[in-house]
């Protein structure tokens, strides 16, 4: 955890006890004047500043806990016993080194991608069939 996500977890922490004493007071204060008043306690709600004070809580314990995550480190099962991180184990790849030989080859490495066989030429495509069928049909006559 870095020394901000401490320090916000923390601000974080005292809002929601705050906020959890306050409403504890709250229901308290509601439950006596229940008892020793004709006033309509049912209709009095959490007051709105104890309510935001503990959303602004979670958000803040929210934000905190996010901001507290690091690289995570792994100990390989095989091999030397050298902590790697993240940046040890996913390489860059240059895709131009990476496809060379499909590229020599005159192949497209992008050719699944880049392929849209909803784009194709329906008629260009049964003109095509059309005439193979003819010349099928005059090679077996």
């Amino acid at each position: 955890m870095t020394l901000v996500s401490k320090a916000l977890f923390l601000v974080a922490v005292v809002q929601i006890l705050h906020s959890g004493f306050s409403s504890h007071e709250f229901i308290i204060m509601k439950q006596r004047l229940a008892t020793s008043s004709d006033l309509d306690v049912e209709a009095m709600l959490l007051p709105k500043d104890i309510q935001l004070e503990a959303i602004c809580g979670m958000v803040l314990l929210t934000l905190s806990i996010f901001m507290s995550f690091g690289k995570q480190e792994f100990l390989p099962l095989s091999g030397k016993l050298k902590l790697l991180t993240q940046d040890d184990i996913l390489q860059e790849i240059n895709m131009n080194k990476a496809t060379n030989a499909k590229n020599l080859a005159g192949c497209n490495p992008y050719g699944e991608i880049t392929n849209l066989p909803t784009f194709v030429d329906i008629h260009s495509k049964r003109a095509q069939v059309r005439r193979w069928r003819e010349e099928q049909a005059k090679i077996k006559a």
